[in-house]
């Protein structure tokens, strides 16, 4: 593959960093360190050109906090980049590299990337499923052991440089990736593609070199199916040694390999089986109990906060991707999702003179 080089003067652009300033505080504008920016944006545009030009940008500190994700059941550790110079940053590099580190990427690889989200990976698993039972008779179960926290900077960067050959550019994603001792921090805008990109050579291995058929990758959730155990424990142990001996990771020990018809795979906030699909039990609950706490506000004629409605019509939205006929006939009773949108749309009315500041 050719590298890729001038990608440095693509970011010097104003119009481009303009961009990059407003896409970062999309969704902060409550936050007094975006408002001074947006406040006067043409000086906030020059300080960053300058920065670039000059090749001056210092990483600040980050803002360290802990964090319960009630996914995973686990704590993690969050390290937020201050919003400018370094968000802003950190988006003019991910303009730069986004369309290199998008070539060579393995296809069913459905986290964090534009247009191959959750939907992209829920398509592929329903699919193979549905398609082939004999293929998918077996599912294997993986994830990487402290992902993030794990990668090593120097085959991270290794693997940039065989992309990449702007020294500029480089440098530049160099100040970030060393802003931690080891790793890549969750809390960086840059992480995911950085994470994402150091992922393909596994994705490369398992489709070419390990020849497996049906292989979806979400950041560090591994779901690959087969016809036979012993091939897919065959197929883990060879992931395992790859992941160690090439790439500095280790495969946590909480792997599964199951009958797929008998507990369904559960993934992407679903559990698929091969004629039919559920939600997953932690969001059904969710569901259940964000449709009794609007049901009590219609009942007692209270208004429905903007949150809350916010919150059931997403969760409704999710009603199309898995068998919810008897969902929706006993725990959406009583409930007007017309109401919910006209909270919603009310409160985007609301919002709209502030946004358009």
């Amino acid at each position: 593959m050719k590298r890729a080089g001038h990608l440095y003067e693509k970011i010097l652009d104003p119009k481009v960093i303009e961009f990059a300033i407003v896409e970062a505080g999309r969704g902060k504008r409550s936050r007094k360190a975006v408002c001074r920016v947006m406040a006067d944006l043409p000086r906030h545009v020059t300080i960053i050109r300058d920065m670039l030009l000059n090749q001056t940008f210092t990483p600040s500190d980050y803002h360290v906090s802990i964090r319960y994700d009630h996914r995973t059941k686990k704590s993690r550790k969050i390290q937020r980049p201050v919003f400018f110079p370094d968000q802003c940053i950190h988006w003019l590099i991910v303009i730069a590299v986004k369309d290199v580190f998008m070539r060579g990427m393995y296809h069913w690889n459905c986290g964090s990337i534009p247009g191959r989200g959750i939907r992209h990976g829920h398509k592929a698993v329903k699919r193979w499923l549905t398609a082939d039972n004999k293929g998918t008779k077996y599912t294997l179960k993986m994830d990487i052991q402290k992902f993030y926290d794990s990668v090593p900077h120097d085959k991270l960067m290794a693997a940039i440089r065989h992309k990449i050959k702007d020294e500029r550019i480089l440098s530049l994603i160099e100040k970030v990736v060393k802003t931690t001792e080891a790793g890549i921090p969750i809390g960086n805008y840059t992480s995911q593609w950085f994470a994402n990109l150091y992922l393909e050579k596994l994705d490369h291995h398992i489709k070419e070199a390990l020849g497996v058929q049906y292989y979806v990758r979400y950041i560090d959730d591994l779901v690959i199916f087969g016809p036979n155990k012993k091939k897919l424990h065959k197929t883990r142990i060879a992931i395992g040694g790859f992941l160690e001996t090439v790439m500095g990771l280790k495969l946590k020990g909480n792997w599964q390999v199951f009958k797929t018809a008998s507990r369904g795979v559960d993934f992407l906030g679903y559990v698929f089986f091969h004629n039919h699909i559920k939600l997953r039990a932690r969001n059904f609950i969710t569901l259940v109990r964000q449709c009794n706490k609007v049901r009590r506000k219609i009942i007692a004629k209270v208004a429905i906060p903007y949150i809350m409605a916010a919150g059931l019509l997403s969760r409704i939205g999710q009603f199309k991707y898995f068998n919810s006929q008897n969902i929706k006939s006993r725990y959406l009773k009583g409930i007007n999702i017309n109401l919910l949108k006209g909270v919603v749309r009310n409160e985007s009315k609301r919002k709209l003179p502030a946004a358009a500041v």
